[in-house]
């Protein structure tokens, strides 16, 4: 009976039998179809023999993929969330994936830090009433946050560890052994207000030099949504691509390309390499200097990023002394864990816990 009459609300809905609440369904209809095809567009880049990973970097909206370029900055399409930061790279559906919750329901009230800050200045998104805490990576930040907004912050470890790869165990074990030790290499990349240059040429031949002397057959040179297609790279390395970041299976790419690698190699202090070293891999820099152009912010934005650049490039040379020296996997472990959080990973138990304790009441709808 129950069952009966499930199939019969559900074909009312489609029917637009119940007025305004068949509306709101639509709503919730088009989020899992924008789920659905991101999904699609990952796993035919990922499933590409030979092995082609470049996902597209164009996004879901109203219904279809649309081109990315010239949309205003940080914009995401998505509705699942009351802060639309939160769909960035898909934090939110794997927090709710590694809870047990359904991807798109109720939302929730906290606000995602969905990447790196590593000045006690940085910001991402200041509260908004309806929020209850954060959600971050490291202690570090965990407690700069608190210490600034007065609200409970949550370190919860790197990202990464809430993803789940593209491919099954035995895809990648099977790509692994086709193409034996692997190097991914993640450099410096522009986003929407800042932009970021360095000499690629420099790069490639470093990442050459490196995957020579440490015994790398394969490279996988993973680009930015944002970065130009970069030509002159040996033809047989492996460009790859994780989409927009409004792709909710972005970090599933990353998690599955890192799976497949057995080093890191980079020329930034990004969560990238916070990930590699929460999954063992090996890391490598590479010494090619990035300028860094803030002119299109504002002053106080402006100072804010020269400041968190200036503590990043800091970092920077402190682990590229610790990896130089051959100092042990503890020791540059010790270096990124107040940022990254290794050992604050939540499992279900604990996420559900949290949800129950500051989800309760009504909340009010996502807006875009």
């Amino acid at each position: 009976m129950r069952k009966a009459l499930r199939l019969l609300l559900r074909d009312w809905v489609r029917a637009g039998r119940l007025g305004p609440l068949g509306a709101v369904a639509r709503l919730d209809r088009d989020q899992w179809m924008a789920l659905a095809a991101y999904r699609g567009l990952v796993h035919q880049a990922f499933s590409a023999r030979p092995f082609a990973p470049e996902v597209s970097a164009d996004l879901w909206d109203q219904g279809v993929f649309q081109s990315s370029t010239g949309r205003k900055n940080f914009f995401s399409p998505a509705r699942r969330e009351l802060e639309n930061s939160s769909h960035h790279y898909g934090h939110d559906v794997q927090l709710k994936r590694q809870a047990g919750l359904p991807l798109i329901g109720r939302p929730m009230p906290f606000l995602l830090e969905h990447g790196l800050k590593v000045a006690q200045g940085s910001t991402f998104e200041s509260p908004k009433p309806w929020t209850k805490g954060y959600l971050c990576m490291g202690p570090l930040r965990a407690r700069w946050l608190s210490e600034r907004f007065g609200l409970p912050a949550m370190a919860i470890g790197p990202w990464i560890a809430y993803a789940r790869p593209v491919l099954d165990a035995e895809a990648i074990a099977g790509l692994r052994h086709e193409l034996g030790p692997t190097l991914l290499v993640v450099l410096a990349h522009s986003w929407d207000q800042v932009e970021r240059r360095m000499d690629h040429q420099r790069c490639v031949e470093a990442v050459r030099a490196r995957a020579e002397a440490s015994g790398y057959r394969s490279v996988i040179w993973l680009r930015h949504w944002k970065d130009p297609q970069l030509h002159g790279l040996p033809p047989h390395w492996i460009v790859a691509c994780n989409g927009h970041r409004s792709n909710p299976w972005f970090l599933d790419a990353l998690r599955t390309l890192l799976e497949l690698s057995d080093g890191l190699a980079s020329n930034a202090f990004g969560t990238h390499l916070g990930y590699g070293v929460a999954l063992g891999r090996r890391l490598h820099w590479i010494d090619v200097e990035v300028e860094q152009d803030v002119t299109t912010l504002t002053d106080a934005k402006g100072e804010e990023e020269v400041r968190e650049w200036q503590e990043r490039q800091r970092l920077s040379a402190e682990l590229r002394e610790r990896l130089r020296s051959g100092e042990s996997t503890t020791a540059v472990r010790t270096l990124l864990d107040p940022y990254w959080g290794f050992a604050s990973v939540q499992g279900q138990a604990s996420l559900r816990d949290l949800w129950r304790k500051h989800a309760m009441g009504r909340q009010p709808r996502p807006r875009r």
